[in-house]
């Protein structure tokens, strides 16, 4: 990493701190001093507690540093999300070459996976129109499914790798790498971010479920989703993971529409989620229940 002392002399003049603010506790002015000037590299601890008192994480000092080389995937994946949304060809291809190109150039496997989750959504997204766009999809997934089934456990990349890429497997292969995650990441694991983002896998995986009419494990990960939901009070997410539910519920024992999906759909409507209701509608209209 060049120049990265100069970033952090800037960073800490920014904010109008002193040298002493920064080193005091950590390390003498002298080893300071020669890591501001770009002689000598921190050790990662040392570090880490450089940025901590500089109040930056090591995603925004890596993308301060030099975008090209650390570029956040988050903001890939982003645009990833809105091509999705937007079904937009053009935005697939870009993104296809641009993390083709970072991964050449940085050999970062994380931006292999987001190439082969684009290259497939890209897919899918012509699937309506090119039959043999599903079976491509299927082939680029292998790598991810490969990656995630054989390591030990899983951190945090692990969970969102498998969360933005659930839509891209086949619903066996979603549901049996769901069913992992509660072997797979350590059950002492109580950060926020972790929490959260199991949440999102097992609601996405009940909604996954339901949209195929699996309305067993539609049943079973809502109610993964509603127990996390309920433990970080997630308004949302609750009302979502309870839909599921009561859907699936209606839809396996072929019995009316409970009151209880109308309220939900009705909260939703007022909490300003209409998108949301007009999916729950058209799924609702797939299986005759509305």
């Amino acid at each position: 990493m060049k120049n990265y002392g100069t970033l952090l002399k800037k960073i800490r003049q920014d904010k109008g701190l002193s040298q002493k603010d920064i080193y005091d506790g950590i390390m003498t002015r002298q080893t300071y001093y020669l890591i501001e000037t770009n002689v000598s590299m921190p050790s990662f601890d040392k570090f880490l507690m450089i940025l901590e008192k500089l109040f930056i994480s090591v995603e925004e000092f890596l993308d301060l540093l030099d975008h090209e080389s650390f570029p956040p995937e988050n903001n890939l994946y982003h645009q990833l999300s809105q091509a999705v949304f937007k079904k937009d060809q053009p935005v697939f291809e870009s993104l296809i070459k641009e993390t083709q190109e970072i991964y050449t150039m940085t050999n970062n496997k994380k931006y292999f996976h987001l190439n082969l989750v684009t290259q497939a959504m890209a897919c899918l997204n012509k699937g309506e129109t090119d039959p043999k766009a599903f079976e491509s999809s299927k082939k680029l997934m292998q790598p991810i499914k490969h990656y995630l089934v054989g390591i030990d456990k899983w951190y945090l990349y692990e969970l969102k790798l498998l969360n933005n890429s659930l839509y891209c497997f086949e619903l066996h292969e979603a549901i049996a790498l769901g069913s992992l995650v509660g072997t797979k990441i350590d059950s002492l694991s109580t950060l926020e971010q972790y929490q959260e983002i199991k949440l999102r896998i097992y609601l996405n995986l009940s909604s996954l479920c339901l949209n195929y009419q699996d309305y067993e494990n539609t049943k079973l990960f809502s109610t993964l989703a509603k127990q996390n939901a309920q433990t970080d009070y997630r308004l949302f997410e609750l009302l979502v993971a309870n839909l599921n539910y009561e859907i699936a519920q209606v839809a396996d024992k072929k019995i009316p529409v409970s009151d209880h999906i109308t309220k939900y759909l009705s909260i939703l409507e007022n909490l300003n989620y209409q998108e949301t209701v007009n999916e729950y509608k058209k799924i609702l209209n797939k299986s005759k229940l509305y």
